[in-house]
């Protein structure tokens, strides 16, 4: 209907002009207009009708003319229109390819398309302009003629007045309505082509939806006036139901202009948007003029404008980017070179605080694993001699990874070696660390911790502050070492936890009162497992966590492999269970053997101790250099061989004895007192010097150290130094007579050698 429509007024145009086609809507609205004039007349029975009638016909001729040449009716013959505007809107748009289609010339200069926009936008206001100016010029007219041929009285005048006002209300209306549909498709044209052309311009609205609908209510509400003035006035019922049908039908004509003009822009904005949504490169450019649709096609053709100078510059930027990542991934590979390079000093580090390798202690033989998940752990193990000649054990895990994690396990074992010369209780050891990490850590990081003492016959004291059970792995039961022989028994495997109740390390002050210990004993053979739940909590492909119960089966199932194999076969295993799933923390494990033949070496010493306690040392010691020679590592018995050894007078033997008692500690100050004594007796008074030196200097107290020390420096020519010796030696023991033998025969030297008190 709609392009029925145009191709009617595009065959006008191209008969006479595009101005004179878009002024005939006008000439379509004077129709509705007149018609309606006519019932409203007649329903007021204005005196003189026919008259009125040959007079507004007359007018409307002569005005429609004017309206026509104004709009370049008379283009053909070279009047253009009256405006400059008109008369370039006439030549621009010429003949398309038949007689029911036009276009725009192509060589119009950019100042020209932009007049031509304007104008065809401002077309249907001019044309309203036009109309109702007419419509006025028509009642003026007929006002005179009326006034002064009829003799009108005033009321009739009144009424007059009244047809003028609602015929120019609907002229005008109609006129703009078919206008702006009239002109919408070449307004539309004009502006595509701008666009290509890349000639500035913008977007100009007239109307309002809201106002287009007032004024379809308007025309509802004038033709209900006038049917009421028809009931009013008693005109008939014919007269009454066809004004009814054309009243109906010209609503029916404005609701479908409307409605045309309202569907559309929506059509258009549909398929800009689904035109978006393709990725294609659309713009649009509404027919309406409505403010609405005119702001809808603004923010669309803006978001679109925005996306074509992005794929317009992409390439440029893609590059300008791939300079600018490039520049950045250079920096950053730079600074997580020098991160890796602190990482990897920091992994050094934390190596030198992790034993790789623990010497073998009373009969005690230790293996480990340890695999941090990043460079740096928070897993730490530790081995440490603890207060009353027993070892710590240690297993802790740090909340967190990496780098914070790594320096809490390095102030954690510094704080839990010297908690240990202090005690040998793992619940004192616990309290005196925690205050010293909640003194030194001001985060919200923490450790759990399993820590246990044990001396060298393999009794033991632990705690558990909230880590994960210790396992040991019981394979013989505990022999009685009073007896002297001890029955074989077939080893049965059995697996026994470890643990107490106990808050975390570091976390707060009230965890003070938390920890608790109990006491143990392991057994020949036996093997403690010591670990972080890394180990246990790594999970398969499915999920699955590895769990307590397969890691105490796993265990067990070990206690059949000898001791160097333990460890890596439980890791084999569980790592064969993860099925290449890579772990979600720190893993460290720790397995404590206890060598099968150290309860042999126990039996033994106990019997070699009755003996010599008995007084039967030459027995005893016959027994004890066995038990030394299963086992050689036991300082408790090579002290007490080497001290057997010099009250017998057996020298080669006892020095022996105390210089592998040096290998194990170097901190005992017996030992290099006797080692002082044996090199006096054999005459070596620089090396007696030497190790009586030593003893003083770890136990400044020990006054037999300093008779030697003062024996040796007066041998080696030393008397101000045997002097301070023997005078500190007197002073700390002075009823010891053999101090004072040795003080007098000092003294009676130094005066015979003229050197005086």
């Amino acid at each position: 209907m709609r392009q029925l429509f145009l191709k009617g007024i595009y065959f006008i145009s191209n008969t006479v002009s595009y101005g004179a086609s878009a002024a005939s809507s006008a000439f379509y609205a004077a129709i509705i207009t007149f018609v309606f004039v006519i019932y409203f007349s007649y329903t007021l029975k204005l005196p003189a009708f026919t008259e009125l009638l040959a007079v507004v016909a007359t007018t409307a001729t002569i005005t429609v003319f004017t309206h026509g040449v104004w709009f370049g009716l008379l283009h053909k013959i070279g009047f253009s229109g009256v405006t400059k505007s008109m008369r370039i809107l006439n030549r621009s748009i010429v003949r398309g390819a038949s007689w029911f289609s036009v276009e725009v010339k192509d060589n119009l200069n950019a100042d020209e398309y932009r007049t031509l926009y304007h104008r065809l936008c401002y077309l249907p206001r001019d044309n309203v302009l036009m109309s109702v100016a007419m419509v006025l010029i028509i009642i003026l007219v007929m006002a005179i003629y009326l006034v002064l041929y009829q003799n009108f009285p005033v009321a009739n005048l009144v009424q007059v007045g009244v047809i003028a006002v609602v015929a120019a209300f609907i002229h005008g209306g109609y006129t703009a309505i078919i206008t702006e549909i009239v002109t919408g498709q070449m307004r539309r044209r004009v502006k595509e082509i701008m666009y290509a052309k890349k000639v500035e311009f913008k977007e100009i609205s007239l109307s309002t939806v809201r106002s287009k609908v007032l004024f379809f209510i308007s025309i509802m509400v004038a033709t209900l006036f006038v049917a009421n003035f028809m009931i009013y006035y008693e005109v008939s019922f014919s007269v009454l139901v066809r004004f009814s049908l054309f009243a109906v039908a010209i609503a029916a004509a404005m609701a479908f202009m409307l409605f045309s003009v309202i569907l559309q822009a929506l059509r258009e904005i549909g398929e800009t948007a689904q035109g978006i949504h393709e990725g294609k490169h659309t713009m649009l450019f509404p027919e309406a003029l409505d403010a609405e649709f005119i702001n809808v096609a603004t923010g669309l053709n803006t978001a679109m404008s925005t996306i074509r100078d992005y794929q317009h510059n992409l390439e440029q930027k893609v590059e300008q980017r791939t300079v600018e990542l490039t520049a950045a991934n250079e920096a950053l590979n730079e600074k997580d070179r020098l991160i890796q390079m602190e990482l990897d000093f920091a992994a050094e580090i934390q190596k030198g605080i992790i034993p790789t390798r623990i010497e073998e202690w009373n009969g005690l033989k230790f293996s480990s694993y340890y695999l941090p998940m990043e460079k740096v752990s928070g897993d730490y193990y530790d081995v440490f001699p603890a207060q009353g000649n027993r070892l710590g054990i240690l297993m802790a895990d740090v909340s967190g990874h990496g780098v914070p994690a790594a320096l809490i396990t390095t102030m954690a074992k510094v704080a839990f070696a010297r908690a240990a010369q202090n005690t040998h209780s793992p619940v004192q050891t616990f309290r005196e660390v925690n205050n010293q990490l909640l003194e030194i850590v001001t985060t919200q990081d923490y450790l759990t911790a399993f820590y246990l003492t044990i001396d060298d016959t393999h009794q033991f004291l632990f705690g558990n502050a909230s880590h994960q059970h210790a396992k040991i792995i019981r394979k013989t039961p505990e022999p009685d070492l009073n007896k002297e022989d001890v029955e074989e028994n077939s080893p049965v495997v059995q697996i026994e936890s470890l643990d107490t109740a106990g808050l975390f390390v570091g976390a707060m002050s009230e965890a003070n009162e938390s920890y608790a210990e109990k006491a143990g004993r392991l057994n020949a053979g036996d093997r403690l497992f010591l670990y972080t739940d890394g180990l246990i909590e790594i999970r398969n492909k499915e999920g699955e966590e590895f769990g307590n119960l397969r890691f105490d089966e796993l265990l067990k199932d070990s206690s059949r492999l000898p001791a160097e194999e333990v460890i890596s076969y439980v890791v084999g295993e569980v790592f064969k269970f993860s099925e290449g799933t890579q772990p979600n923390d720190d893993i460290s494990l720790l397995m404590v053997e206890v060598n099968p033949e150290y309860s042999e070496f126990l039996r033994l010493v106990a019997s070699a101790n009755r003996l010599i306690e008995a007084g039967n040392a030459k027995e005893g010691i016959k027994i004890l250099d066995n038990a030394i020679g299963l086992y050689g590592k036991n300082l408790s018995a090579l002290k007490t061989a080497a001290v057997v050894h010099f009250d017998l007078g057996n020298i080669e033997a006892a020095e022996r004895y105390l210089k592998l008692s040096l290998e194990l500690n170097r901190q005992d100050a017996e030992i290099f007192y006797y080692l002082s004594s044996i090199a006096i007796l054999k005459k070596s008074f620089i090396n007696a010097e030497k190790y009586a030196r030593e003893a003083v200097n770890l136990r400044g107290n020990y006054a037999l150290a300093f008779n030697n020390l003062s024996i040796a420096s007066l041998n080696v020519g030393k008397y101000a130094s045997a002097r301070y010796a023997m005078e500190k030696a007197l002073s700390l023991d002075p009823e010891n007579a053999e101090i004072q033998k040795n003080a007098a025969h000092l003294d009676s030297f130094l005066k015979s050698v003229d050197i005086g008190g």
